[in-house]
């Protein structure tokens, strides 16, 4: 598979050919410095090429960019000589995918997959920088400090490939708790009909029920991006997928509560509930029918976008979101939770190195340097006295006129931090996350049942961490597959997700009876061999507790 793919891929790339992929992307060198001769680099200059995604802005126009170019000039000793190659973050993946099967790439490169990583990591595409080790401090200091981070970050044979990026800690360790897809309300509209926000499911039915004969033209329910993660959670089962329940790896549809799930969404659209385009229904459609009031209900919905349509109401619409309402059946929801309690290695973003770039340990020594405290802190923050102070315990705090802008997103534009709306300045490969919380808006949240306006990341910040709303999956070991069992299970899981996705669709708008149900499950196992692919997950499970132990 791994071979016709890349045989793909390089025809691919001799009919567009290099030239014609960089024409889609940005680039423009910096610094008066242009040669990349071996002299230029003894003459105390260091050159490299970098491709990085682009949010909209020119990062070098950026003023924590141009002070980062300073410091990092001051702590190598060099004068920078860029060339960046930006791509537009929605093109980024796509044509990842081109230059990496060109073989032509720029000296860094930053790969925002995981998989498209995985699968060129031993490849000879990427410097194995194992016998660099030395030169990284700051980023092992940080691996060390994140949960399984040498585990996440350096294979089992001590060979890496590539520098992950990191997030710093937004929450005390054992306490606080992030909600990110809550579910979402028209608040106005209940309070108007004297109907309570639910705490279960049942009520939420109830509540839809009553809108339903309220206003027979409107569909109360709808979620974003088709997800009924939310049903499954409220029903402890990890949805279409294979997950950690706490104990071992298991697949969501091959037990009762996945059914369950499924059959509470088919009779919210059989009476009328659920909205008929829920399959459909892109991000625009569904703010429009909610703020029309078509939709009153949200199964999931990002956590900062009710805050804006209430920012944007004309009309006394307003929207609350909460936490997803429990099953009895199976105790408190679990919640769309993620772990920011402690050092994050992120799997969605790697610095890799090309074998051909030169001076490869001065190019090392600078990537350490972007995990160096006052760098993530310029990079985050950008400058004290300028877009920061510190606070009397010394934690740093954007000024007011960032966090009391309508939109701190674009105010922090004037000043191109990283918690801004188009600026990435450095190489983006650290930040410290506590800044989205310092300047995030007031939300309208239920919380115990009681109206609450502020930041919905500061709503739970008392709560003990890890607390029953807790998904297990947060918490599931960092396993390590070779390259043939990452294979093998997508030559099984492919076509399984595929057949699994349309007869969930089924189900739910009733094309397909549950008394068909044994029928669905049977086709799943003869489709493809999950016991197989269950298999290759507990023995990956197997060495990565190996491995572990071996750590402590």
């Amino acid at each position: 598979m791994r071979q016709r793919f890349k045989l793909s891929s390089l025809l691919l790339a001799g009919v567009l050919s290099v030239g014609t992929i960089l024409a889609g992307c940005s680039s423009n060198a910096t610094s008066t410095n242009s040669g990349n001769s071996d002299t230029a680099e003894q003459a105390g200059t260091l050159s490299f090429s970098v491709t990085l995604p682009s949010f909209g802005a020119k990062i070098e126009d950026s003023m924590v960019h141009k002070e980062w170019i300073k410091q990092m000039e001051a702590l190598t000793g060099k004068k920078l000589d860029i060339k960046y190659n930006y791509i537009p973050i929605g093109e980024y993946e796509e044509k990842s995918k081109l230059l990496l099967a060109s073989g032509d790439t720029t000296d860094l490169f930053m790969v925002m997959s995981k998989d498209l990583f995985k699968q060129y990591e031993t490849e000879g595409t990427f410097l194995e920088l194992s016998e660099y080790k030395d030169l990284l401090p700051n980023y092992m200091s940080l691996i060390d400090q994140a949960t399984d981070g040498k585990i996440k970050a350096i294979r089992s044979d001590g060979q890496f490939y590539g520098l992950w990026n990191i997030d710093l800690p937004r929450q005390a360790k054992d306490k606080g708790m992030g909600v990110y897809s809550p579910v979402t309300y028209r608040y106005d509209i209940f309070q108007k009909e004297g109907i309570n926000i639910p705490s279960t499911i049942d009520e939420l039915y109830a509540a839809a029920k009553t809108l339903k004969e309220k206003y027979p033209n409107s569909y109360p329910v709808n979620t974003q991006s088709g997800s009924f993660d939310p049903l499954f959670y409220a029903n402890h089962n990890g949805g279409t997928s294979i997950y950690w329940n706490g104990k071992n790896y298991v697949y969501g549809p091959f037990e009762e509560s996945y059914k369950e799930a499924l059959q509470f969404a088919n009779k919210l659209y059989a009476d009328k509930l659920l909205d008929p385009e829920v399959f459909s229904d892109k991000t625009d459609a569904i703010k429009k029918k909610a703020m029309s009031g078509t939709n009153f209900i949200l199964l999931s919905n990002w956590f900062t976008f009710p805050g804006d349509w209430n920012r944007a109401s004309t009309g006394g619409e307003k929207f609350v979101i909460s936490l997803f309402p429990d099953n009895p059946k199976y105790g408190k929801a679990w919640q769309s939770v993620n772990d920011f309690s402690s050092v994050g290695v992120s799997s969605g973003a790697v610095m890799v190195v090309s074998p051909k770039a030169k001076n490869v340990k001065d190019l090392v020594k600078l990537l350490d340097l972007q995990y160096k405290p006052e760098i993530i802190n310029l990079i985050t923050w950008g400058i004290e006295g300028t877009s920061y102070t510190k606070d009397a315990s010394g934690k740093p705090t954007f000024v007011d006129s960032i966090k009391h802008a309508e939109n701190p997103w674009i105010e922090g534009d004037k000043y191109g931090t990283r918690s801004s709306s188009s600026y990435r300045p450095g190489l983006q490969m650290a930040i410290d996350t506590r800044a989205f919380v310092d300047f995030a808006p007031k939300d309208s949240g239920i919380v115990d049942g009681k109206l609450v306006e502020e930041p919905w990341e500061t709503a739970f910040q008392n709560m003990p961490f890890p607390n029953d709303y807790v998904p297990p999956m947060i918490f599931e070991p960092s396993l390590e597959f070779t390259d043939d069992e990452r294979e093998q299970i997508t030559s099984v899981m492919s076509p399984v997700n595929t057949y699994v996705a349309e007869m969930q669709n089924k189900f739910v708008n009733g094309k397909e009876s549950f008394d068909k149900w044994a029928d669905f499950q049977a086709k799943i196992k003869k489709t493809g061999d999950l016991d197989k692919v269950l298999k290759i997950y507990d023995d990956a499970l197997k060495r990565y507790e190996e491995r572990r132990a071996a750590n402590k």
